[in-house]
């Protein structure tokens, strides 16, 4: 077991400002207008997740529908023009300037891998929310459990079980903006809280 220096990320208003998901559906509405009409089904399943009479796979998919229009292309071309934009500009030099130093980068989150996989960040390893894939194209369908609490941990178990590697407890870091990744925080000894108006980074109480 190699045991190394690791530095974890959340990516929604910790590695960009705001909610990717969110200019996802925006993305949609602009390249497909008629989308408009999924707005109020997207209501009624995210009042019933709120509820606990939906399933937050079966939310997230509605929200996500834009996906299954989208190829490869435009996965790329939404990155670029959307989610880049709006980088913390710190928080991405200070993930460079670990990966360069030789901590092994770890983005994990809740958003999909359809659009995270086309980061122009530097990294060792990501894991996102998955969605199905069906004739080389992602789909809006959220398959297996959402990346978030502690199943991100569960990921990086899984990931790290298969590199054969552990974590270096007194060494490694995570970021992240918000109490709800304490499981994923509770790796690392260093624990980083990046404010969601700014960006600016502080210890996590």
């Amino acid at each position: 077991m190699n045991i190394s220096k690791f530095a974890f990320y959340d990516f929604d208003d910790t590695l960009i400002h705001g909610d990717s998901n969110k200019y996802i559906f925006l993305y949609g509405l602009r390249r497909r207008p008629l989308f408009i009409l999924s707005v109020f089904p997207i209501a009624i399943y995210f009042i019933g997740y709120k509820l606990k009479l939906c399933p937050i796979n079966k939310a997230k998919s509605i929200w996500l529908r834009p996906l299954k229009w989208m190829d490869d292309k435009e996965l790329e071309d939404f990155y670029k023009t959307e989610i880049m934009p709006h980088y913390y500009d710190n928080v991405v030099a200070n993930l460079k300037a670990q990966y360069e130093a030789g901590y092994l980068v770890y983005i994990c989150s809740a958003s999909v891998e359809a659009y995270l996989l086309k980061t122009d960040l530097p990294y060792h390893f990501l894991s996102g929310t998955r969605t199905k894939v069906r004739g080389g194209r992602y789909t809006n369908l959220v398959i297996g459990k959402n990346c978030k609490r502690k199943e991100k941990v569960a990921r990086i178990q899984e990931v790290l079980d298969g590199a054969g590697l552990a974590i270096d407890y007194e060494n490694s870091y995570a970021y992240s903006d918000s109490p709800s990744d304490w499981p994923m925080l509770k790796l690392v000894k260093n624990r980083v809280r990046i404010d969601k108006q700014t960006g600016a980074m502080s210890e996590f109480k």
